[in-house]
């Protein structure tokens, strides 16, 4: 047994002393710490509009301040459930300094996220911009945009495809003509009402399968067991009208599924609302895509779609952008799959400096880009005549014009048609022309988009415009890393559209409070 050092001096040491004045929790937590951030923002938030979803009486409510600081907090530290932060408002002094020694359960703290929070989450977003801007932490000039995927809370293996749904009612519809038929068969045999006619000539396999067709074919076979004595005839019929009921039921479940997919590809039976991704990974899983901008790497506005198309969802960003923002942007700053002419449209209408690239744009900023004589952009255009001139000096006039329906947005284009009048024995027209032999070449395009790309093209080739091309990785991509990385926030933990919404909005709430909080201790 080793021998107790008799100089050895230590602090005194008694778990359960008891103190004559307790200290304050305040005083244990240092000024700069990311709790006193949080305390101090949502106290000079204006959340009346979360007051006013108090009806009132019975018994008294957690205070919603106190509910929504413990609930950024917990999302600016990667504590995401609310079990979890139930927990930590038990053991952490941060959370029980917020909470101000409450203790709600998990419960309580879920149903305050996902109801009253849920329903004013776009005004508690708007008064941190206030907040923002009021302290000049941003300025609302310029707004870097971009989108990013993030799994549902949903089983993988558990993704019902649209085109399987589409194919399996079929299927069942023709063994329900096959059913129909014998149904046919039986009741000929049974009234003795269609001798040797051929059955097939009355159409019974091109009939439409309806649910009124099902019911009636239902209704007959119930006429056949109720008034025949032969038990032959009564065992074919209740086994006719058990598969007939079957894929009556079959075809309602694929037609719901149909409704559910609506203009998606399919649908997660875990999560409906979400739809089946390509990760950056290239695994096919349930997400959502989650659009945001950013200026000076705070995260300024959220929407959250279900198309993982970022271009195709702009239009529907900047709807929910401006039920976000204190004001408009002067610009708005994107790479080139916004670059369409719906999206150009839009930035019109509303004023707002176009900044977004194109498709072609990278591919107009390499050196040999001009050396591509055969691309559509390279041809020379003669105003006067309204026609194009191809590398060979043959001409391209003017055919006539024709509306396209976008089949992703359902914007409709005028495009103007442009055909060579004659392509024959030209040297080069391997090389021009793509399509079937023998056809002349053509161009098709939209005058209203070419102005906006001239526009863009001119803004982007700008002092500024460079300055901007350059900012905007830096800018949105730094925000989408340090969630996914920083905060560890890949996966939501709620399932639906509007739930998902109001915790990514509490993400990127989070996330603004995170870089305050740097800012202020760099500042110090």
């Amino acid at each position: 047994m080793a021998k107790l050092s008799t100089t050895a001096v230590f602090k005194e040491y008694n778990p359960l002393q008891a103190l004559l004045f307790p200290p304050s929790l305040s005083d244990l937590i240092e000024e700069s710490h990311l709790s006193r951030v949080v305390d101090r923002i949502v106290e000079a938030m204006d959340i009346s509009s979360l007051f006013n979803k108090y009806e009132g009486g019975g018994t008294s409510s957690y205070h919603p301040r106190m509910l929504l600081k413990v609930l950024l907090y917990g999302y600016s530290t990667k504590v995401y459930t609310g079990r979890r932060i139930a927990r930590a408002l038990r053991s952490d002094i941060h959370f029980m300094f917020l909470a101000g020694w409450n203790k709600p359960d998990f419960r309580t703290i879920n149903n305050f996220r996902s109801s009253k929070a849920k329903e004013v989450i776009n005004e508690l977003f708007q008064q941190m911009l206030l907040f923002l801007i009021e302290h000049q932490y941003i300025k609302m000039e310029n707004y870097f945009s971009d989108g990013s995927t993030f799994r549902a809370d949903a089983n993988k293996h558990k993704v019902t495809w649209k085109k399987n749904a589409v194919r399996y009612q079929a299927a069942a519809e023709e063994k329900c003509r096959e059913l129909f038929q014998q149904i046919e068969e039986l009741n000929a045999a049974e009234e003795h009402q269609y001798g040797n006619t051929d059955l097939e000539e009355r159409g019974q396999n091109a009939v439409e399968i309806t649910p009124e067709k099902i019911n009636e074919q239902v209704a007959r076979l119930d006429k056949i067991i109720s008034g025949t004595e032969a038990k032959k005839t009564k065992r074919k019929a209740a086994s006719l009208k058990k598969k007939v009921v079957e894929k009556q039921q079959k075809i309602m479940g694929y037609q719901q599924q149909q409704e559910c997919s609506g203009n998606r590809s399919g649908f997660s039976k875990t999560d409906p609302q979400a739809t089946a991704m390509r990760m950056k990974n290239d695994e096919l899983l349930p997400a959502y895509n989650v659009m945001t901008g950013s200026e000076n790497q705070f995260i300024t506005a959220v929407s959250v779609h279900q198309n993982p198309n970022d271009g195709a969802c702009f239009k529907e960003h900047l709807e929910e952008a401006g039920k976000q923002w204190p004001s408009l942007p002067k610009a708005i700053i994107a790479d080139s799959i916004f670059g369409t002419e719906q999206n150009y449209e839009l930035l019109e209408k509303l004023s707002i400096g176009n900044y977004l690239k194109f498709p072609s744009f990278h591919s107009e900023q390499k050196k040999n880009f001009k050396d591509r004589v055969f691309l559509k952009e390279n041809f020379s255009y003669d105003a006067i005549t309204d026609s194009f001139i191809c590398p060979n000096q043959k001409r391209l006039v003017y055919k006539g014009s024709f509306n396209q329906t976008h089949q992703k947005t359902g914007y409709v284009s005028t495009l103007k048609e442009y055909q060579c009048e004659d392509c024959q024995d030209c040297p080069f027209y391997s090389q021009c022309c793509k399509s079937e032999k023998g056809a002349n070449r053509t161009i098709k395009l939209s005058e209203k988009l070419e102005e906006h790309k001239q526009q863009a093209r001119e803004n982007l080739a700008s002092e500024k415009g460079a300055l901007l091309r350059k900012k905007r990785s830096v800018e949105i991509e730094s925000c989408f890393g340090d969630i996914k990385h920083n905060m560890s926030f890949r996966r939501f933990h709620l399932r639906g559209l509007d739930k998902v919404k109001t915790e990514f909005i509490m993400v990127a709430m989070a996330h603004n409070l995170r870089k305050m909080s740097l800012q202020d201790k760099k500042a110090a």
